[in-house]
């Protein structure tokens, strides 16, 4: 994914302002200025950098027809009537290729005060996905272009530090991620810190009682397929700044270790394997996604098939919840949930409430379990407890809306601090490669193998083994010295002499751990799985 950095700095986090609003009065047919109702945010050329500029006239919501032509077509116009700015934003015509009802001019001047306080960001932006994304791919979206450019005056009054920016450019590129669709926010809004993140809630949750269309999704590296990361409103990322990560700690099992959302999963890995652990769930992407962005959207991986998903590798977790405080969730006994449900809070609410629909509805939840080994569709009640309800009240098992957070892809809360679990890195491992020729054998052999409980189990087809012949310098730059020259002359003397020239249907990788290969030999493991 390409990164880029971008020097914005935000029109109002100047102290000092002078406003000018043109009286209601009669305007000349010269000097009437049709708004654009499509446009909600500031050019990005009149975006004001203080170490070169000292004062810019800053014109929001403006024509880009000439003042020529727009007093051409104002002269066909009924005579101008008294509105008010905020009405004159909001009301549309509904006749066909007529403008909207003209607007005074609203006017800043902008003057960057070098002595005030510094708490906030001067270059907020940066992280920013790189698409080109064609106009015929975008979708109309309704927008409340007065909330959301109130929104950034407010956040900075309310002491948010972090980035925000509603500059066309930007919003682009915040329009995508690696799903298929366009949705285009109307703020992109980058926290420095966890009360950064409090700060944003608190307002939007007060916001949002004027202008219901306010709305506030969290993304991080942008590598969903699902488009869980796009809104038409408020793009909260966590990316850029919440990424602290702590040294990991050894454990019986392997380790622990605890990181903020926005911190890369590579890094973590790396981490990690100072302890000689690593999170069994990782994914396929993990060298490009964030440990947040994983846990939210409860992805999977290769060793998910033994380990699960990871919402199963989460400890606790700091989740800023729709009231703008932060509460740890962990696992709970009935005891600490009956102490939790007492209190008056948004934690203790939720939980009070989940518990009480596991209880009438425990039945048809697990019914609803899917019966699949990989599920990613978020809201999983029935993980929640980790016994039956009744035995729960027996003081067995624990009580975890961490569940419920995981896989929710930032719908329920945000998540700002998370202590993951990390097991022992599998030591003498076996890999069982097992080529097949006919596409009916694929489902039986696979079967066979999970007898043996398998690490994980991978499959390739045709297709991807032809591009590998063809294709011998993939290698050269992912391997060294020897290694290199050892699995080309492993692969192409097996292609030619063993497979005859046949290139097989499907080619099945099988890991195993060390005991399934003392209970039983590989050699006749393949020798089962392959017959």
């Amino acid at each position: 994914m390409a990164l880029r950095s971008l020097t914005v700095v935000d029109i109002d986090e100047a102290p000092t302002r002078k406003r000018k609003v043109a009286a209601p009065k009669k305007v000349t047919p010269k000097a009437k200025k049709r708004p654009n109702l499509e446009a909600t945010t500031v050019d990005p050329d009149l975006y004001v950098s203080a170490e070169t500029t000292e004062k810019v006239k800053v014109s929001l919501a403006m024509p880009t027809t000439p003042k020529k032509a727009a007093a051409k077509k104002t002269t066909k116009k009924a005579p101008t009537k008294k509105v008010a700015v905020k009405k004159a934003v909001a009301k549309k015509t509904t006749k066909a290729k007529v403008a909207p009802l003209p607007e005074p001019a609203l006017e800043t001047a902008v003057e960057h005060d070098h002595n005030h306080d510094d708490n906030h960001d001067h270059t907020p932006l940066s992280w920013v996905p790189s698409r080109a994304i064609s106009n015929k791919d975008k979708i109309a979206i309704k927008r409340h272009p007065l909330g959301h450019l109130l929104l950034e005056k407010k956040l900075r009054e309310a002491g948010f530090r972090g980035g925000i920016s509603s500059d066309r450019k930007v919003l682009e590129k915040y329009s995508t991620d690696e799903s298929i669709f366009h949705i285009r926010p109307q703020i992109v809004i980058q926290p420095k810190d966890r009360k950064d993140v409090e700060t944003a809630v608190k307002l939007i949750a007060v916001e949002t009682k004027r202008f219901t269309s306010l709305s506030l999704t969290p993304r991080a590296a942008g590598t969903g397929l699902s488009g869980g990361s796009l809104t038409d409103s408020i793009v909260i990322d966590v990316a850029p700044h919440l990424t602290h990560i702590a040294e990991a700690k050894s454990t019986k099992e392997g380790a622990t270790i605890v990181c903020e959302p926005g911190a890369m999963w590579r890094d973590v890995e790396k981490r990690l394997r100072k302890a000689d652990s690593y999170i069994p769930s990782y994914t396929s992407s993990k060298d490009i996604c964030t440990i947040g962005g994983s846990i939210a959207n409860n992805a999977a991986g290769p060793d998910s098939l033994r380990y699960g998903h990871c919402a199963e590798w989460v400890e606790s977790m700091d989740v800023v919840l729709h009231d703008g405080n932060t509460y740890t969730l962990k696992p709970l006994s009935f005891k600490e949930l009956k102490s939790l449900t007492k209190e008056k809070h948004a934690y203790a609410r939720i939980a009070r409430e989940i518990f009480a629909i596991l209880e009438k509805n425990e039945a048809l939840i697990e019914n609803g379990r899917p019966k699949t080994q990989k599920n990613s569709a978020g809201y999983a009640l029935w993980d929640v407890i980790s016994t039956n309800v009744e035995d729960f009240k027996k003081g067995k098992g624990t009580f975890d809306l961490a569940r419920i957070i995981s896989g929710s892809q930032g719908t329920v809360g945000i998540i700002v601090n998370l202590t993951i679990k990390a097991i022992k890195i599998q030591k003498n491992t076996t890999l069982i490669a097992l080529p097949l020729f006919k596409l009916e054998d694929a489902a039986k052999s696979i079967v066979t193998a999970l007898k043996y409980n398998p690490i994980n189990v991978e499959i390739f087809d045709a297709l991807t083994f032809d591009l590998a012949l063809k294709n011998p310098d993939f290698f050269k730059t992912r391997l060294q010295g020897m290694d290199y020259y050892k699995v080309i002359l492993s692969m192409y003397t097996t292609f030619h002499i063993r497979f005859g020239r046949q290139t097989p249907e499907f080619t099945i990788l099988i890991t195993l751990d060390e005991a399934a290969t003392k209970a039983t030999s590989a050699q006749e493991i393949a020798a089962k799985v392959s017959a």
